[in-house]
C-alpha cells in the first residue's frame, strides 16, 4: 500500500490510514532508520530534516518510546547536531543509537553472512525514513538501500580499516539485496516514510511529495517508474525472489 500526504499536509491522518497508530497501541516503542551517516550538505540531501521533525513531534504526543538509529561510526548525535534536530531530540527524550557501535547476530543470506544491530528487535514497531538520491555513477538509493547504513562498518572491512563498508562494495547489487532480505526476516520493518530534500544528477535538488508505504521494495519500484529511472539490480533480485515465492505459494 502506498498513499500520499494530501497537498493540505495531513501527514497525521495518513499515518493512521496506514496503519502505525494500531501497530503503536500494539507495541508502544518505535525505532526510525534514518540516512545521517554524514549531515545533509548541497549536493548530497539526508533524510529531510522537516520531514524527521514533524515525525518526531507525531510519536512524542502519542506517549511511545522513541529512537532514531543510523551507523555513524560513533558521530550520530553530531550529525543530528549539525543538521539542527539536537534540540528537538532532547527536547522530546528521543533515543539517538548509532548502530555502528551496538552488539550484533550474523543472519545468512544466500550464502553472504550479514551483521544486524540486535537492537532493532529492541522496539515494537520499525520505521524507515531514507533520503531519495540518484547520482552519477552511484545506484540509486532509497527505502531497499537505506539498510547498508544500519550493518556495523566494523564488519565489513578487509585488512586496513575505512569508513566504508567495503565487503558490500565487492558484490553491490546482491549484497544490498541480501541485507535487505536479512533485514526483514530478522526485524522487519513495517512502514516507509518518504518526501522531502531528494536529488537525481542532472535535475537537481527538488521536493519529493511525502509518501507513506507498508512495504519499502514496493515504494522503490513507484518512484523509480515515476521519475523514469531504471530499476537497479539490487531491485531486479528482490522482485525477482518475490515472485518466486508467489509461483511457490500458489503450487501448495
Amino acid at each position: 500500500m502506498i498513499l500520499s500526504v494530501n497537498s493540505d499536509g495531513n501527514l497525521v491522518g495518513t499515518l493512521k490510514r496506514i496503519g502505525i497508530e494500531t501497530a503503536l497501541e500494539r507495541s508502544q516503542s518505535v525505532l526510525i532508520k534514518i540516512n545521517m551517516a554524514r549531515p545533509p550538505e548541497p549536493g548530497h540531501p539526508r533524510t529531510d530534516v522537516r520531514l524527521l521533525a514533524g515525525i518526531i513531534e507525531y510519536f512524542a504526543s502519542k506517549n511511545v518510546e522513541c529512537a532514531l538509529a543510523e551507523g555513524a561510526n560513533g558521530f550520530l548525535i553530531e550529525n543530528l547536531e549539525r543538521a539542527g534536530l539536537k534540540k528537538l531530540v532532547q527536547k522530546k527524550q528521543v533515543k539517538v543509537v548509532d548502530l555502528d557501535l551496538e552488539e550484533y547476530d550474523g543472519v545468512v543470506v544466500e550464502g553472504e553472512e550479514h551483521y544486524l544491530p540486535k537492537c532493532l528487535r529492541d522496539y515494537g514497531t520499525r520505521i524507515g525514513i531514507p533520503a531519495f538520491s540518484k547520482r552519477s555513477g552511484m545506484t540509486f538509493s532509497n527505502n531497499v538501500k537505506l539498510f547498508v547504513g544500519a550493518v556495523p562498518r566494523r564488519m565489513y572491512q578487509f585488512s586496513e580499516e575505512t569508513t566504508w563498508r567495503l565487503r558490500v562494495h565487492v558484490d553491490l547489487h546482491r549484497s544490498v539485496a541480501n541485507i535487505y532480505r536479512a533485514v526483514m526476516t530478522y526485524a522487519p520493518f513495517e512502514f516507509f516514510i518518504n518526501g522531502g530534500k531528494a536529488i537525481i544528477e542532472g535535475q537537481g535538488e527538488f521536493e519529493l511529495p511525502v509518501l507513506v508505504g507498508d512495504d519499502g521494495l514496493e515504494l522503490d519500484r513507484y518512484l523509480l517508474k515515476q521519475f523514469n529511472l531504471e530499476e537497479p539490480e539490487y531491485i531486479t533480485r528482490l522482485v525477482e525472489l518475490d515472485s518466486m515465492r508467489k509461483d511457490e505459494r500458489g503450487y501448495r
